[in-house]
């Protein structure tokens, strides 16, 4: 096992088929999961999602929060994807059947950022929140946007958007209103002026 200096932080599966592997963390965030991108890649826990937790440096340690839903254990309590916990040195990480003990290295991750103002819950789900309802707003506008493309490419799609205009738009059924009574009275006063000259 690792932890002196000179090496990273890592975690080490104690237990099951993947028993002694450790997993080096490099840098951070990082994923727990089978998906081989995971740098804690737990491949032979059919319990284990590709993506099972997402992990971000704290000082002396990582802060462990569920992805998805999945259940995470650190130190026996559950991690969700908004309460997090704190695993240092020594603690462990429960994802699926798998246990995953964290050494800390005076060199490694945890070690170096002490003094880092971590994030705390309240802030990380106020982000993602804002990160989630941005992505809504994109997707919500690319749809809008398609269905005008789609509308105003067709004359009847450019007649029924001016109809609604004109039913539920005040201002616009006043300009239109206004629009026509002048081209009115300017064709019916040009017919009389030849009618009455002629």
């Amino acid at each position: 096992m690792r932890g002196g200096a000179g090496y990273p932080d890592c975690f080490v599966v104690v237990n099951g088929p993947e028993d002694g592997t450790e997993f080096p963390i490099a840098r951070a965030p990082f994923f727990i999961g089978k998906d081989p991108a995971c740098a804690v890649n737990v491949r032979l826990d059919t319990a284990v999602q590709p993506i099972h937790a997402r992990c971000t440096v704290v000082s002396d340690g990582y802060r462990i929060r569920s992805k998805d839903g999945s259940t995470v254990l650190a130190n026996g309590k559950p991690a969700g994807a908004v309460r997090s916990r704190i695993v240092r040195s020594g603690g462990w990480v429960q994802v699926g059947h798998t246990l995953l003990v964290l050494e800390c290295s005076p060199d490694g991750l945890a070690s170096r950022s002490r003094g880092i103002d971590t994030q705390n819950d309240f802030a990380w789900a106020a982000r993602e929140a804002a990160r989630k309802l941005a992505s809504v707003g994109r997707g919500l506008f690319r749809i809008v946007v398609r269905a005008a493309g789609r509308l105003l490419g067709s004359w009847l799609g450019i007649l029924a958007v001016l109809i609604l205009l004109y039913m539920f738009w005040p201002w616009f059924r006043m300009w239109i209103n206004y629009l026509l009574l002048w081209a009115y009275s300017n064709i019916v006063g040009a017919v009389l002026r030849r009618i009455l000259s002629g």
